[in-house]
């Protein structure tokens, strides 16, 4: 679902079964962490070969992630989750930023809050790159 109005927000219509999830982007997948670690394979997710490639995917037992590799050895991973109204935020790697389709909040790769009716910055988690994977910290 990439769009929500408030209305429909707040009777509930936007959230999933599984959590508190608002409208926007829909996770690609939801994976299980081993200890802290969420590994993100390129065989699952392709487009994280590459820099700018995105994904976004559900954690089990835990809250959305959008992970997007921003060079040949580096990647970001935050919350995907506005911290507004909980919606689900679109990566507009381009831009360098992630979008929330419900009140048009942006937030940088760095967590910080561009525009928007939020003043709350994203969880940051740590990164590493390897030649089968994009590795999420997200302790």
């Amino acid at each position: 679902m990439s769009d929500c109005s408030r209305r429909a927000f707040n009777l509930g219509l936007c959230a999933a079964s599984a959590g508190l999830w608002g409208c926007g982007t829909s996770p690609q997948a939801t994976l299980t962490p081993m200890g802290t670690q969420l590994t993100l394979s390129y065989g699952q997710f392709p487009s994280l070969r590459s820099t700018g490639g995105s994904a976004v995917v559900a954690v089990k037992d835990g809250f959305p992630v959008a992970v997007v590799r921003t060079g040949d050895t580096t990647a970001v991973a935050l919350s995907a989750t506005c911290t507004h109204a909980a919606c689900i935020l679109d990566v507009n790697a381009g831009a360098s930023q992630l979008h929330c389709a419900c009140h048009d909040a942006n937030f940088d790769f760095s967590g910080k809050v561009l525009s928007g009716p939020t003043v709350i910055p994203l969880p940051v988690y740590g990164t590493t790159v390897t030649p089968d994977a994009v590795i999420v910290d997200l302790s």
